[in-house]
């Protein structure tokens, strides 16, 4: 039986974190390099694992779960552009470098010091279920004590202009083509067990596949399903109650089910 999860850190973010934002944490200088959507993980990381009290020592024993449904899809056309212009000797190493799916996670490792097990699951629409069902898998293994479910996505430049162009193109894939176009990202630690700080328990992760591929959400960012998967957790988390939440988006079914966790 798996295991129920318990939320101890929890952290969201909608648009790109800012160097003052990021500048309590960590050297901003030493993420001139970095992409934006690794600058977005890593602040929703620190602010969980802040709630969560957690310190460099606990880090050792903590896995990483990460969901990116598509990767730093700014930095795969730019490395893909180099290809073209350059030819396959000269493309461009940093922008390869950026555009793979764990580069991201690498750089969580490296900032906060996690030496535990690390899975990304690159899953599209069920990205962020398949991170939450591994995350579990690390926890009833007892691979890790603590397990740091991230999920950052990018803006794909090519998809906002063809959307622009025609805004069904991409149904049903793509939310509310009619907004800006804005990264998401967040960060939840979790464990097997509540500690002194727990804020969730999540009483049942579950993703099942149908035959219908409509979409029965309404979500006001023009994000893949995975991302909005976390900001309508994020808006539960937020009411403080108990909750059953069902999102059906292109043959997925994501149901999470969870309450307030008061410490006894």
């Amino acid at each position: 039986m798996l295991p129920k999860l318990y939320i101890n850190g929890f952290s969201c973010l909608t648009g790109d974190a800012q160097p003052a934002e990021l500048a309590a944490f960590v050297e901003v200088r030493s993420l001139r390099r970095a992409e934006q959507i690794s600058k977005n993980a890593l602040l929703c990381a620190y602010r969980a694992l802040a709630q969560a009290k957690l310190d460099k020592t606990d880090h050792a024993n903590m896995g990483i779960s990460m969901a990116i449904g598509a990767g730093a899809l700014a930095s795969t056309l730019k490395f893909m552009d180099s290809i073209i212009e350059d030819g396959d000797e000269l493309s461009s190493p940093t922008a390869f470098a950026s555009s793979v799916h764990n580069s991201v996670s690498l750089m969580l490792s490296m900032f906060l010091h996690i030496k535990g097990p690390c899975v990304i699951t690159g899953q599209m629409d069920a990205s962020l279920a398949g991170a939450f069902l591994t995350a579990q898998q690390f926890l009833v293994r007892n691979m890790c004590s603590h397990v740091l479910v991230v999920l950052t996505e990018d803006i794909n430049p090519l998809l906002i202009e063809q959307i622009q162009k025609d805004s069904k193109v991409f149904d049903p894939f793509i939310y509310q083509p009619q907004a800006p176009a804005m990264r998401l990202s967040g960060a939840l630690v979790i464990s097997a067990e509540p500690t002194q700080v727990t804020q969730f328990v999540l009483d049942k992760v579950q993703l099942s596949r149908i035959d219908d591929v409509t979409t029965h959400s309404q979500p006001q960012l023009p994000i893949c399903s995975c991302a909005h998967g976390l900001l309508l957790l994020e808006k539960y988390l937020k009411e403080n109650a108990v909750f059953s939440m069902q999102e059906q988006f292109s043959g997925s079914i994501l149901h999470i089910e969870g309450k307030p966790y008061v410490l006894l």
